[in-house]
């Protein structure tokens, strides 16, 4: 039997490319532990399971078994193995035993487990015995851009965490080597022109992702309101988490209890500011950069979350004819270093050497040192993937121009709070502005003396251990 006709169908209509892949199978057609080079923590396997409210399919990797009760326990349902016979009909194309991972094309109510949305390439069965279908990580996640994603439902088997942690180790250690190699003072850098001719003919950047654009979606909408934010938010469990826990941190205050979006949304933080957090959130989660380094992503998602709590509580001090919307500010707060991102996504090695020198160099102002090792800066990296994003205009141009302290154009207001927000978290030991001195003209334009930003500052470190918790969640 050849690939499942309902699953050529339906990836044709969806215009997604793939490939079919060969792989070793048993004397029953079940794949052999042994699949080539496929990594088997990309396989995804699908599972049928069944309640008074009809049929759903679990996606998990094949490496992981199924936990029913914690499913049951996120979806609030009561769900069991479904008899084959429930579905058979369903699957009249497939192989018997076969089935696609793929839920949507089948018309299945679909959850997935989140750890498959991390991977360069997915593969699921095509329909046919021994033969997987590859596709890409990006495209599965269009393909299910209707699913629930969770991340308790399933566990890793006793065997493969094995094989993990030793794929891991050999991981870390070829990191160390790398790490070895980076130290070494004569790197062979690309010329700057070389550098910017080689950015300046990329033609595809990373796609937004699929929570992101629904986000966005939602936001353009004038009829959606906070049920229909909440519903969407809490189809990914791990954002579900850190918006209620940002909700009853001592930075807001409240004294009660916060169980769910909904009453993060309605109690404490209000509709803009979890549109907000979420899309900031969801924006970032495809691009993996090394953790360590004044650049790494430890560092990046800890900058992130403190620029973003500063700018929101700067905006609600200022005078009301001057502030910024604090919402907007708080996503212009988390997201105006973007362009690092984009950078170790698309420049690995770049990266690395900029992440040394501005190591070795902390006196020298990171854009002269990007100007000298790459030819162009996080500014305008970040701008770039913003426009091709289509966000929002405020949010591209703090991308340009927040080292920009003479800047006085459209959205002023927001480039001067992630710029003051920047300068209060030199005083920390983070960020990337060249001193922690409050250049007055910003406060002035914002119309804050200094006694009411220490405050400001005061109660942000008051709720240090809130914000690096909710950094270290982003990072893994």
């Amino acid at each position: 039997m050849s690939t499942s006709i309902t699953v050529r169908r339906y990836l044709d209509k969806q215009d997604v490319q793939y490939s079919v892949i060969q792989c070793p199978v048993d004397e029953h057609g079940r794949w052999q532990g042994d699949i080539g080079d496929i990594s088997p923590f990309r396989v995804a396997r699908a599972m049928i399971l069944k309640d008074i409210n009809g049929l759903l399919m679990a996606v998990l990797p094949i490496t992981h078994r199924l936990k029913l009760d914690a499913l049951n326990r996120q979806l609030h349902r009561k769900l069991k193995p479904a008899e084959e016979s429930d579905y058979r009909g369903v699957f009249a194309d497939c192989t018997p035993g076969i089935l696609p991972a793929l839920g949507e094309a089948y018309n299945f109510e679909t959850v997935i487990d989140d750890s498959l949305l991390d991977q360069d390439y997915v593969y699921v069965a095509s329909g046919n015995a021994g033969e997987l279908i590859r596709i890409t990580g990006e495209d599965f996640q269009l393909l299910h851009s209707n699913a629930w994603y969770g991340n308790t439902f399933s566990q890793i088997s006793e065997r493969r965490a094995a094989q993990q942690k030793a794929e891991q180790a050999a991981k870390e250690a070829q990191s160390a080597k790398m790490k070895k190699e980076a130290d070494v003072e004569d790197i062979d850098v690309p010329p700057m022109a070389t550098m910017r001719q080689r950015i300046e003919r990329i033609t595809q950047l990373p796609a937004m992702p699929t929570l992101a654009q629904k986000i966005i979606q939602l936001n353009a909408n004038p009829y959606a309101h906070a049920e229909d934010l909440a519903k969407l938010v809490e189809k990914d469990p791990s954002l579900t988490a850190q918006i209620v826990r940002y909700a009853q941190s001592p930075f807001y205050g409240y004294q009660g209890k916060v169980a769910s979006v909904r009453q993060a949304i309605s109690r404490v933080l209000g509709y803009d500011m979890v549109m907000n957090i979420s899309l900031g959130v969801a924006a970032a989660r495809p691009f993996k950069v090394p953790p360590d380094g004044p650049l790494g992503l430890n560092a990046f998602w800890r900058d992130a979350t403190y620029s973003a709590a500063l700018c929101q509580a700067l905006c609600n001090v200022a005078p009301r004819e001057k502030r910024p919307r604090p919402g907007t500010a708080y996503l212009a707060g988390l997201l105006h270093n973007f362009g690092f991102l984009l950078l170790g996504h698309l420049f690995p090695k770049e990266f690395a050497v900029l992440n040394k020198a501005v190591r070795n160099e902390p006196e020298t102002p990171i854009v002269a040192l990007e100007k000298r090792l790459i030819g162009a800066t996080h500014m305008e990296m970040g701008a770039w993937l913003m426009e091709a994003w289509n966000m929002p205009t405020e949010i591209i141009t703090v991308q340009q121009e927040h080292h920009n302290p003479d800047y006085d154009g459209p959205h002023a207001n927001y480039v001067h709070v992630v710029a003051l927000a920047d300068h209060l978290l030199k005083g920390l030991d983070m960020g990337d502005a060249e001193s922690d001195v409050l250049p007055a003209e910003l406060l002035a334009s914002l119309g804050l003396d200094t006694e009411q930003v220490a405050k400001v500052l005061e109660r942000t470190v008051e709720s240090r251990e809130e914000l690096d918790t909710m950094a270290r969640q982003l990072v893994a």
